[in-house]
């Protein structure tokens, strides 16, 4: 049996993972803590069952109780999700012997804290693989924790190519369109490309991902007003249908000051969109002839990054675009990534990738 501990943020990559593992024959259990809907219907859909355990008694209960359940149920292989959860997986498996424990990181640090100095402690002692959704995150572990080293594994995050696809030709006549689709948050520089926009004539911008009213977001509109730009510059909230707008779209601009391998980024180079993005963590790894790089420090070189983007011509954006497509195909399909994590589970000690 392969358990898969939380679904969370992570739901649809681990929901997809446990029922690809089901399809190809393994006993597959979904475990989570927290309320959630958690993707139950495309669960229910290939026949995996889903075990929620209340966490509401405390932690320790919590971490008792998963033991409980994964010793009665006989589980072979846990995967977790998410750091908190892989700090609960690592305790629980320790009361589980013969278990083995497979920690997935999906964030990107930026600096080295002493939670994230237990958390990579308790991966050396009980973790028998760390798998991380960016190079830069297996950078980290490997820089702070080289004792990690043989059991680090890079797996991105797959991207739905069918939902995310390029447009039909043809679009009509119009500014050049720059979409960026990601919280409106300091982090992701949205200042600095509300700067770049007013040195840049010409270009339409529209930033999906505005939550409530807050702080940054009266920031970003009281400087998109000082600078002349609400005919240009398009604050939305959060797009369900989010393909639908990179298909209306003529390029991606991703100015974070930092990111792991963006989710974003990669459903932009699927619809098959040329990118603009920051030159940090692995964006350089899938910005090569299909965009262009820039330093979000430093204005003019989101200026120029811009600027050479709206200089293509209209055959250069379309080769830019089936590019970025030719990317998303060898990176993020679905099949890589469900043969990686089925390599590991292969390759892990007493693991198995044919059914239990």
């Amino acid at each position: 049996m392969i358990a898969s501990l939380r679904l969370g943020g992570a739901e649809r990559q681990l929901a997809s993972l446990a029922c690809m593992l089901k399809g190809s024959g393994n006993e597959v259990e979904v475990l989570s803590y927290r309320e959630g809907d958690y993707y139950l219907d495309t669960l229910a859909g290939s026949g995996v069952p889903h075990t929620f355990i209340p966490g509401d008694k405390g932690d320790l209960r919590l971490i008792r109780d998963i033991a409980a359940h994964l010793r009665e149920s006989r589980c072979e292989v846990l995967i977790s999700f998410l750091a908190g959860t892989n700090i609960k997986a690592c305790l629980a498996g320790r009361q589980c012997p013969g278990l083995r424990v497979i920690v997935s990181e999906r964030n990107c640090n930026t600096s080295y804290l002493p939670h994230d100095a237990l958390r990579f402690a308790l991966y050396r002692k009980y973790a028998d693989a760390v798998v991380c959704n960016s190079y830069a995150q297996t950078e980290f572990i490997r820089k702070h924790c080289p004792a990690l080293q043989e059991r680090l594994r890079t797996i991105p995050n797959f991207t739905d190519l069918e939902r995310f696809r390029p447009a039909a030709p043809g679009r009509s006549d119009g500014p050049l369109r720059i979409v960026t689709t990601a919280r409106l948050d300091p982090r992701k520089n949205a200042l600095g490309l509300i700067r770049a926009a007013a040195r840049c004539e010409g270009v339409r911008f529209d930033w999906y991902g505005a939550a409530a009213e807050d702080r940054y977001g009266a920031k970003c509109r009281r400087l998109i007003g000082k600078l002349g730009l609400e005919g240009r510059f398009f604050i939305h909230p959060a797009e369900k249908e989010v393909e639908r707008i990179y298909r209306e779209s003529d390029a991606f601009c991703l100015p974070s000051f930092y990111e792991g391998t963006p989710n974003a980024m990669a459903e932009a180079l699927a619809s098959g969109l040329p990118v603009l993005c920051s030159c940090v963590s692995d964006n350089p790894r899938y910005i090569c002839g299909n965009g262009f790089l820039f330093d979000p420090r430093k204005d003019d070189s989101l200026v120029s990054a811009i600027r050479s983007l709206k200089a293509l011509s209209s055959s250069e954006a379309a080769e830019y675009g089936s590019r970025s497509r030719r990317i998303a195909e060898k990176h993020f399909s679905k099949d890589l990534f469900f043969e990686r994590y089925t390599m590991l589970l292969g390759g892990i000690p007493g693991g198995t990738d044919s059914p239990a």
